[in-house]
């Protein structure tokens, strides 16, 4: 008998367990109405603030940008970052140099002063 509820126990515990699994599972899957939007970037290909160049000379990679680029971010990855990301630099009179590693390809994107984001461009350090 003491063997029975044992099991029952066992069998009780793992079916709350999964039940509890389940519900954290949907309910992290459904579309919440509270979110914010601030996580999905819209890339823009016609905003005013353009990569005019990119160039690498002793290990400093130097970006000059046109228009009104507000911020610049460089990454290593080709994910766009979104609007909250930590890379984002502030932008000080169109340009920019940032140490890099050789052998490394980077992609660059601009933020203007209204949150829109560019489409990347890229470098790799192992070119001249």
């Amino acid at each position: 008998m003491k063997k029975d509820s044992q099991t029952s126990f066992i069998i009780f515990a793992g079916i709350v367990i999964l039940c509890f699994f389940t519900v954290v599972a949907v309910s992290n899957l459904l579309p919440q109405n509270n979110e914010s939007d601030s996580y999905y970037v819209k890339i823009e290909d016609d905003m005013g603030a353009k990569i005019e160049s990119l160039n690498i000379e002793n290990n400093k990679l130097k970006i000059t940008m046109s228009g009104d680029a507000a911020f610049y971010c460089v990454k290593s990855t080709k994910s766009t970052p979104n609007d909250k990301s930590l890379c984002w630099k502030k932008v000080n009179n169109n340009m920019a140099i940032i140490s890099v590693y050789q052998y490394k390809k980077y992609y660059v994107w601009l933020k203007d002063v209204e949150g829109n984001i560019s489409i990347p461009m890229s470098i790799n350090t192992n070119e001249k």
